[in-house]
């Protein structure tokens, strides 16, 4: 009987590796971290953009032109293909759209962390010279500012 405890909670711990998903350009943090934080205080935001060519989706500052970030969403948000757009949240973000959450820029060595080195390694691959990639934090309140 013993054995089978064990083997439940394994089974249960497996279950939440903190790993978070792909879905088309969609990138998702995971639900929640077994360990650990996932959180930090900035604010990220800017203009989504889909580039067909790389099938990436990126956030892109107002301010800075051709300054793009890819960027890993809560989980829970998936790829609407035709037309193009994130659902999220009951929201439909399309391409064009601005968006302002709670989280952060980071490098590839700490997304690993935060969302698993398969989501970590598919925003690398799209991410610019800085090598920064927008996360927003797990469970934030994704909105739309403007379009």
């Amino acid at each position: 009987m013993r054995w089978l405890l064990i083997a439940s909670l394994v089974t249960v711990l497996a279950s939440c590796s903190g790993n978070g998903e792909i879905d088309g350009p969609v990138l998702t943090s995971p639900r929640f971290l077994l360990f650990g934080g996932g959180g930090t205080d900035a604010d990220v935001g800017g203009i989504l953009v889909f580039d067909e060519n790389t099938r990436c989706l990126f956030l892109e500052h107002e301010e800075i032109e051709n300054v793009r970030y890819p960027v890993i969403w809560p989980a829970g948000a998936s790829w609407r293909a035709d037309p193009p757009a994130v659902k999220l949240q009951g929201q439909l973000i399309e391409p064009g759209m601005t968006v302002l959450g709670g989280g952060g820029y980071h490098q590839h060595e700490l997304i690993k962390e935060f969302a698993g080195t398969t989501v970590a390694d598919a925003a690398r691959a799209c991410a610019g010279p800085t090598g920064e990639i927008a996360f927003f934090n797990i469970g934030s309140n994704v909105k739309v500012v403007a379009d």
